[in-house]
């Protein structure tokens, strides 16, 4: 293709992304390097972004021998992959044949499941690769940058994934597997990355892509100190900066289910990550994927959020008082059903249980009931986190529910309970009979960020709204978009895909 047909096309899809970017009100125009371009720092490749896909991003590229330099936005490393456990979904890895009772997982049906989660709507190409490339990651973690792996579980069943290609997956290491467990995976990465080399400026934002006459993206422009910076990047640009979690109208434009949770959830995102690398990207025409679902979860309870957690004897109910969604699926699958009953009845969603849900099931006696005892219950009710019914018809009043509806939905599963099979939703935890008083806690959505960003090919390339390859520009994590569908599909696959595409990413930038 000639310098003048790859021109031409980068204008045209610069002008359609654009078209796109001005609805939000954030466009500005492409930024064209002169042969006179006065630059204050030069290097090889540049990381936007230090979080643990830009960090892996940078270790990669600097253990190829180039010059790496790490632009953060914020005074600390490890950006939103701080708050998160750390765990990492990979098949048939050693640790997975020591810790479980899966000898012989496969790549292939890893990704098979990720395909079926991902409802029609993901790159497969992009779903294959990271499947296949997750269990070298594992290996490179612990040999090269020392992360010990200690135990293995699952994610919970999905009504329509069979269970043969369900595995226990998610792996996590030493000091790993709760809220904040990510600083150890973020640091480990980094000082390796910092040992081949690898520089990071902090509190500098950049801005905008700079591009020379052919399309080719050649630096950036950052603010620093108060004062415009110019960098030159003479073998790559990595855009590393998360999707568009802290910003209301990129996601009002994008993701209508992120905006909704940051007026009706808690957004746990870190405060920079305002699609940054999105928006730079479709200035200068990228085109966008994978947009629609985010990282949702129920914090008050935890439920759904792995298979070795079973729920307690409780079903959701929408504004109209009827169940909806199978209970004990995986957390993001039934929190997307919980966003889409609150949107079509302009309501909310209530998990509704009883007195003997917190003093004579099951879950009481595997220590998995979210409220230790009906007086635990009962003090929440006077903090107005919990409502409360000495009947199911007064519960529905104090929620405003139909009453009638409220009790033939407890009716019929007070007669699954008494089998143990839900022949509705076919939940497999808790199914109990709930006997009151009865109480209704409100569905509150803990979010960890939008799922969707720039659309790139397996080589992180990102891709133009004309199908073209924008040159040196690449994009990873959850800056890229198209390898997760509609709704997270299950713990560790983000960070997993940190490691995977930042990895990838830094060395195909590194070998321009």
């Amino acid at each position: 293709m000639s310098k003048d047909i790859s021109r031409r096309s980068f204008l045209k899809g610069a002008a359609a992304s654009m078209a796109s970017v001005a609805a939000m009100g954030l466009v500005g125009a492409p930024v064209l390097a002169s042969a006179e371009e006065n630059w204050d720092l030069e290097t090889d490749v540049l990381v936007v972004g230090g979080g643990g896909t830009g960090v892996s991003a940078a270790a990669e590229a600097a253990a190829a021998g180039v010059k790496v330099l790490v632009l953060e936005k914020s005074g600390i490393v490890g950006g939103t992959s701080n708050l998160s456990g750390g765990v990492m979904q990979a098949a048939g890895t050693k640790y997975q044949k020591e810790f479980t009772k899966y000898q012989d997982d496969t790549p292939e049906n890893h990704a098979a499941v990720w395909i079926k989660e991902g409802e029609g709507l993901v790159d497969e190409e992009l779903v294959k690769d990271l499947a296949n490339g997750a269990p070298a990651h594992i290996d490179w973690l612990a040999d090269t940058c020392g992360l010990k792996w200690t135990s293995i579980y699952g994610h919970c069943h999905i009504p329509y994934v069979e269970d043969e290609i369900m595995a226990d997956r998610i792996h996590v290491y030493e000091g790993g597997g709760a809220s904040g467990g990510g600083v150890i995976y973020v640091q480990a990465v980094w000082k390796y990355a910092q040992e081949q080399g690898a520089e990071m400026q902090m509190n500098t934002e950049v801005k905008k892509l700079v591009q020379d006459e052919s399309g080719t993206v050649v630096g950036v422009i950052a603010e620093q100190d108060g004062k415009e910076i110019r960098v030159k990047a003479n073998k790559g640009v990595i855009l590393c900066t998360a999707s568009v979690d802290q910003n209301r109208e990129m996601a009002k434009r994008l993701s209508p289910q992120q905006y909704y949770d940051l007026d009706n959830g808690i957004c746990l995102s870190v405060a920079t990550d305002t699609g940054d690398g999105i928006r730079m990207g479709m200035e200068i025409g990228a085109d966008v994927a994978g947009f629609g679902g985010c990282i949702d979860f129920c914090g008050k309870t935890g439920f759904g959020t792995d298979n070795r957690t079973p729920n307690f004897p409780s079903f959701i109910v929408n504004q109209n008082g009827f169940r909806f969604v199978c209970e004990d699926t995986t957390y993001a699958y039934h929190y997307r059903a919980i966003y889409q009953q609150c949107v079509a009845l302009n309501g909310h969603t209530y998990m509704i249980f009883g007195k003997s849900s917190i003093t004579e099931s099951q879950a009481v006696a595997s220590g998995y009931a979210p409220w230790s005892s009906e007086e635990a219950a009962d003090a929440e009710v006077e903090a107005g986190t919990l409502f409360k019914g000495e009947t199911i018809e007064e519960l529905a009043e104090a929620i405003g529910v139909p009453a009638a509806n409220l009790k033939a939905q407890l009716d019929l599963w007070n007669s699954y309970g008494e089998s143990g099979e839900d022949l509705q939703f076919g939940r497999l935890t808790g199914v109990e009979p709930i006997t009151g008083p009865f109480y209704a806690y409100q569905n509150i959505a803990y979010n960890l960020g939008a799922l969707g960003g720039l659309k790139i090919n397996v080589d992180t390339e990102v891709i133009d709204v004309n199908g073209n390859v924008i040159p040196h520009l690449y994009a990873a994590g959850l800056n890229a978009g198209g390898w997760i569908g509609p709704y997270y599909p299950g713990s560790g696959t983000a960070i997993i895909g940190t490691v995977h595409w930042g990895r990838k990413a830094g060395a195909k930038a590194a070998a321009n």
